[in-house]
């Protein structure tokens, strides 16, 4: 769906960095979490769960008040969609004249 762009990352580093984001993000979130000492009281609690659960549920109200009618996500133009399947259909075809998975005259499956 993306065009070209002046920067990509290589597959395998790409995958990499993603990985390592999502688990920081994981890791970093549960210890966001944790008192900073035992035992808990009101005064030494961390008060970053109880702002979490406040983002949440206001966010969850707005979303049934406002955002299933409102929200229309990401513009996709088809065309452009089309053709990028098009093109990668014609750069499939192998040296026999087939498109490799595909019957002839089908693009729609590449």
């Amino acid at each position: 769906m993306l065009g070209q762009r002046p920067f990509v990352l290589p597959g395998a580093f790409a995958w990499f960095a993603n990985l390592l984001g999502i688990a920081y993000v994981i890791v970093t979130t549960v210890l966001f979490l944790f008192p900073p000492e035992l035992p808990v009281t009101g005064s030494n609690m961390n008060y970053c769960i109880v702002a979490f659960a406040i983002v949440i549920i206001i966010s969850t109200f707005q979303w049934f008040v406002d955002g299933r009618k409102n929200f229309k996500g990401p513009q996709v133009d088809l065309e452009v969609v089309q053709m990028d399947s098009n093109t990668a259909a014609i750069e499939n075809v192998n040296a026999e004249g087939r498109q490799e998975g595909v019957e002839k005259g089908d693009v729609s499956a590449a």
